[in-house]
């Protein structure tokens, strides 16, 4: 019985790219040499965004607030002088009432009328102080009472674009106060007035020493109804500007958005570096192409020795004769193919023909022909690598006699 050998056909491709470009230092250098410039913009990105949320260039506050606290005198205070308790001389409408009358609607009409435009102001007013007070009576018995310390005040707090408007605003709320203020205290002494008067005109026998007492406190009561201001006291004003404004931008601000700028750059490079196609030196196109297929990398800087060089590792390839006609294909761009091609056919003494890139080439101008072999132009920096394998394996594929590849510089 014949036995009959099996034989593995294995199809290589021409061009593996079998690096990982994370691991390969000068794909990496030659990617941030070109690229370097992502990272200083991102980073003046970065800052650029962060001040203009901060400050949404603004060169003034957009806003202004002012409060402003007033304690109201207390104008029955002085009665005491004549036997009088002020706390029990109470003010009509009370000051809780006065309060909602200063709030109401036809007073706002009132106040605004004395403003440019409409001007929110709000008022609050604070509740004095209270003590619980003990005391001995007559009978040796303890009495409590509730005494209060301190007095109300009033705080008037305006929020406006112009502090001029808050300030008029508020001194107009404060006027009508000191008017309520002060009908609501004469209302309070001439209710005690007209108690007085009940008293001394009753049919109940009061003494000598009980009726100039209360003679002598209903003068004062009408005294301290021609003195009445209804005044109030100024004890304390606070500003406040808010709002973004191009000088109050702080410096973490600045360094946050160059930090985040920062991180954003290098991740824009690690991007470009891991997607990175194209041809970026000689050793990473030997590694695409294998070392006997790199015929070497014609330099403008030493041209004249770049070209012996490439003329000689042509004809170990391939010996060159006059016949010869060497054809030159151009990998993504022409790559200066014109002066490329006058130079080695001078050096090499035969005929150089310059087929162009491979998009334009037809099936006609790919045949096959004697003594007429092929070198790719690859264009550092321009060509992708997928572009010259592709290339290669046409160009191949065509039954062409392929010498290698040049790197243009």
């Amino acid at each position: 019985m014949q036995t009959i050998p099996l034989i593995a056909l294995i199809i290589v491709a021409p061009i593996e790219t079998k690096r990982n470009r994370f691991t390969d230092s000068e794909i990496i250098l030659r990617v941030i040499s070109k690229k370097w410039w992502i990272v200083p913009l991102t980073m003046l990105l970065g800052l650029t965004l962060m001040f203009l949320q901060e400050s949404d260039l603004q060169t003034s506050p957009r806003y202004f607030s002012l409060t402003k606290t007033y304690e109201p005198l207390d104008e029955a205070g002085p009665l005491s002088i004549v036997g009088l308790d002020p706390s029990l001389i109470k003010p009509f409408p009370s000051e809780e009432n006065q309060l909602s009358i200063l709030l109401n609607n036809e007073s706002q009409k009132e106040i605004l009328a004395k403003t440019k435009g409409e001007v929110d102001v709000s008022v609050t007013r604070s509740e004095p102080n209270f003590s619980l007070t003990s005391t001995q009576g007559s009978e040796g018995k303890n009495q409590f009472s509730f005494v209060s310390y301190g007095s109300s005040s009033y705080s008037f707090a305006c929020v406006e674009t112009d502090p001029l408007n808050c300030d008029s605003a508020i001194d107009a709320f404060v006027a009508k106060l000191v008017s309520i203020r002060a009908e609501a205290t004469k209302s309070g002494l001439q209710n005690s007035i007209k108690l007085i008067d009940s008293l001394l005109s009753s049919p109940e026998d009061i003494s000598i020493e009980a009726n100039k007492k209360l003679s002598l406190q209903r003068s004062a009561l009408n005294k301290s109804i021609e003195l009445v201001t209804g005044e109030v006291k100024l004890i304390g004003v606070s500003q406040y500007s808010g709002g973004a404004e191009v000088t109050s931008v702080n410096k973490s601000t600045y360094l946050f958005g160059l930090l985040i700028g920062l991180v954003l750059g290098c991740l824009i490079l690690l991007q470009l570096i891991f997607s990175d196609g194209k041809i970026r030196g000689a050793k990473q196109l030997v590694n695409l192409v294998g070392y006997k297929q790199f015929l070497g990398e014609l330099s403008a800087k030493n041209q004249s020795i770049s070209l012996q060089h490439l003329a000689a590792a042509i004809q170990a390839t391939h010996t060159i004769k006059k016949a010869t006609v060497l054809r030159l294909v151009a990998i993504g761009g022409e790559a200066n193919s014109e002066q490329t091609k006058k130079s080695l056919a001078k050096v090499l003494s035969c005929k150089i023909i310059l087929a162009g890139q491979l998009k334009s080439l037809n099936a006609k101008s790919l045949a096959p022909t004697a003594d007429s072999p092929v070198v790719l132009l690859a264009k550092k920096h321009r060509s992708e690598s997928s572009e010259l394998q592709n290339a290669w394996t046409v160009v191949e594929k065509s039954g062409n006699n392929i010498l290698g590849v040049i790197l243009v510089g």
